[in-house]
């Protein structure tokens, strides 16, 4: 299906690129020549004997003008605007408390999600039709037809201006058709990462990485099956390294989400036979082999059970997990269903999609955030 859903894209995505809105005239114009300028701090002021008061005057007038600059930014916003509220932030991030850091940190998240924001009519097929050829010839790097843009919202224009023109806006490949915008999360995460502790500092650098492309596409894992581990390994180990840490909570859920992907993969994507008994591929059993000799892990627990489970004959994977022929509601249990059945008590993983209400959603940017249910 190539079509196109933008309101659907930017929630699904939430990546927030480097760019956002015109300050209106209640900040501060600040000149900016580089959008990639470091941070840095704040300069001194020459004006004789200055005092310790007079200074943290100032800064509280700068963090609050950037306070009102970010709240401001929606889908109306030009590039320009973000170069000033980066400069703010030069000033504001250096004598900010760790809370306040969060708190910016988020609020310049959710600014990038007002940013991308695009009201399109999603119903327009001719719309969504020259969007995905747009974007997909973006995507090749290939040169875009005119007469495509035409078809297009100036909103829409306007970003893909942003990416010709090699700002930080990229397309981004949601699967099945559909495209939205992005920006480097790695590029928001040095922002904030050098005023953080570093249990902060890992957590949001490594989220960077991860949600800087999609994870599931077309009901497939987009990653590879040793990248899979890595990140299953670094959640564990951050885990282990900070009990009490940032976002501890959140952690568990991402590597009980990457537990779940690596022993029972997607509809789209498995790592051995239907049956559970042979690896698709000999790096797969040397990695999950590897992985079952890690001292004091709980994902080593893991891959042992997987490999012991691979090992059982019928008779002894229905003896040890027993499976019922029928289903909750009344039907036959296929053969492949069932023998997820046992996998599953097998491997006890708890579930990640069972939330209880919880409504996280660690997949995009670099903070986990509840989700909007509107």
């Amino acid at each position: 299906m190539q079509k196109t859903i933008l309101s659907f894209t930017i929630g699904m995505s939430l990546l927030f690129t480097l760019n956002a809105c015109q300050p209106k005239s209640e900040a501060p114009e600040v000149e900016v020549k580089d959008s990639t300028d470091q941070i840095r701090q704040p300069s001194v002021n020459k004006s004789p004997k200055p005092t310790i008061a007079d200074n943290s005057a100032i800064d509280a007038k700068t963090c609050l003008a950037l306070s009102d600059a970010m709240q401001k930014v929606d889908n109306t916003s030009k590039i320009e605007a973000i170069y000033a509220i980066q400069k703010l932030l030069k000033s504001c991030l250096p004598t900010a408390s760790n809370a306040e850091v969060l708190n910016v940190l988020k609020d310049y998240q959710a600014m990038y999600e007002r940013f991308l924001w695009d009201d399109s009519d999603i119903n327009d097929e001719e719309f969504n039709n020259d969007f995905f050829e747009v974007m997909n010839a973006l995507e090749q790097g290939e040169k875009v037809a005119e007469e495509k843009l035409k078809n297009l919202s100036p909103r829409v224009r306007y970003l893909i201006g942003l990416i010709q023109n090699g700002a930080d806006v990229r397309v981004y490949n949601l699967g099945e058709g559909y495209y939205s915008f992005s920006h480097d999360l790695k590029a928001m995460a040095d922002i904030f990462t050098p005023y953080l502790r570093q249990d902060q500092k890992a957590f949001i650098q490594q989220m960077a990485i991860e949600n800087q492309d999609i994870f599931l596409s077309d009901a497939a894992i987009t990653t590879s099956f040793a990248e899979l581990v890595e990140r299953a390994v670094f959640w564990e180990g951050y885990i282990t390294r900070y009990p009490n840490g940032y976002a501890v909570k959140d952690a568990k859920t991402i590597l009980d989400s990457y537990r779940y992907y690596l022993f029972f993969g997607s509809d789209n994507t498995q790592w051995t036979d239907d049956d559970i008994r042979e690896f698709l591929e000999p790096e797969y059993k040397q990695t999950m082999v590897a992985l079952s000799k890690r001292p004091d892990s709980v994902l080593a627990k893991d891959a042992t059970n997987y490999l012991n489970f691979m090992a059982l004959s019928d008779n002894e994977r229905q003896e040890h997990y027993p499976a019922p022929s029928t289903d909750e509601d009344g039907y036959e249990m296929h053969e492949r269903t069932m023998t997820y059945y046992r996998l599953n008590q097998a491997m006890q993983i708890p579930s990640f999609w069972n939330t209880d209400g919880d409504n996280r959603d660690c997949s995009n940017g670099v903070i986990c955030q509840d989700e909007r249910l509107d």
